[in-house]
């Protein structure tokens, strides 16, 4: 690990150094500072302070501000003069030291602060901005991403591990979604992807699940549990009912969502280069998964048989089918289901997709 240079860390929280010797000349600047008033280097180092920051102030910070300097002293606010003769508000803190021959010097750290309408915001340079963006990203990257990449670090891990287990994977697809586009403005079209992609995805996360991709008009979802994801399917039907009957009484045409799901064993690893990498799900399951949503009647739950054997109990089974899937030597056993039973937390509980909407 490099040395902390401690002058570049507080550049980039937006922190400028200036020192200031006992004769009140400018001994260091920091370049930034200096840009951001107007000045050259030459300018002002070796120069009286005052060029800086003016009669009052220095009047008021060195020569009536001596108990000021008894200890260090923070969030002090003052105007500095820029090379056009404009005032700029800063923040300022501070301390007094003695160097190796026994004169005081002094040491400012200063903080611009910028005006927005009537209000003031102390600016906290790249630091800030790297927080802000953080949590602009945040909800652009999966919370288990996040997890598995917190957890990494903690481990020592110079990048996310690969890790080979059991999930069950569910795809979810919007029908005939091109002629739908072809209808509609980009704007009507966003809109619509936002409530139901949306939905489904807050329905996901709600179950316990996690949405691993969103592609346009369809959505990649991952869970540990089978149950948690046949729960979030019904749902996702019943939202939909509910989404259509007020696209019906808005003279739209509905939309409906197929929706497939698999479980079996993949492997979670990492795709791509040092400059791009993508944790992605790799192995036959999730391609099965995939291929049961396209092969689902609109509007309705396609689960494999291997689901269906985790959960046998929970679930009513409304039709059975053979698939021949690309790709696959024999037919897949596949099972359209219409209602789940669960435990909640105040007793049994039955989810179906004709249970009444309000």
């Amino acid at each position: 690990m490099e040395p902390l240079d401690l002058r570049k860390a507080m550049q980039k929280l937006g922190i400028f150094p200036l020192v200031v010797g006992a004769d009140f000349r400018i001994r260091a600047v920091s370049a930034r500072l200096l840009k951001i008033l107007g000045y050259e280097p030459g300018d002002v180092r070796g120069r009286s302070v005052v060029r800086l920051l003016g009669i009052e102030f220095f009047q008021e910070l060195f020569v009536r501000g001596g108990p000021l300097w008894e200890r260090p002293f923070q969030n002090y606010r003052a105007y500095l003069r820029t090379a056009g003769g404009e005032q700029y508000l800063f923040q300022l803190s501070g301390y007094r030291e003695t160097d190796s021959r026994g004169a005081f010097f002094y040491t400012l750290f200063l903080q611009d602060i910028h005006r927005e309408g009537q209000r003031y915001r102390l600016a906290t340079g790249e630091f800030e901005d790297s927080i802000r963006a953080s949590r602009m990203l945040r909800p652009y990257i999966s919370r288990q991403l996040s997890s598995r990449a917190k957890s990494a670090v903690q481990a020592g891990y110079d990048k996310i591990p690969n890790e080979k287990r059991e999930f069950t994977f569910l795809f979810a697809d919007l029908v005939s979604y091109t002629a739908l586009a072809e209808q509609s403005s980009p704007d009507e079209i966003l809109e619509m992807l936002n409530v139901s992609i949306g939905a489904t995805s807050s329905t996901i996360l709600h179950s316990g699940g996690f949405v691993d991709k969103i592609m346009g008009d369809s959505i990649f979802a991952v869970f540990e549990k089978p149950l948690n994801a046949i729960i979030a399917s019904i749902e996702i039907q019943k939202q939909f009912n509910i989404l259509n009957l007020f696209r019906l009484k808005s003279d739209q045409p509905e939309v409906s969502l197929r929706i497939g799901v698999h479980t079996g064993e993949c492997i979670l690893g990492s795709i791509g280069s040092d400059d791009f990498l993508q944790l992605t799900f790799i192995g036959d399951a999730v391609n099965t998964a995939s291929r049961l949503e396209r092969a689902a009647e609109p509007g309705s739950i396609l689960l494999s048989e291997a689901t269906v054997d985790l959960v046998r109990e929970n679930v009513h089974v409304i039709k059975s089918v053979e698939l021949n899937l690309k790709g696959k030597a024999l037919p897949l056993a596949a099972h359209y289901v219409n209602s789940v039973s669960f435990a909640g937390p105040r007793g049994p509980i039955t989810l179906g997709l004709d249970d009444h909407i309000f």
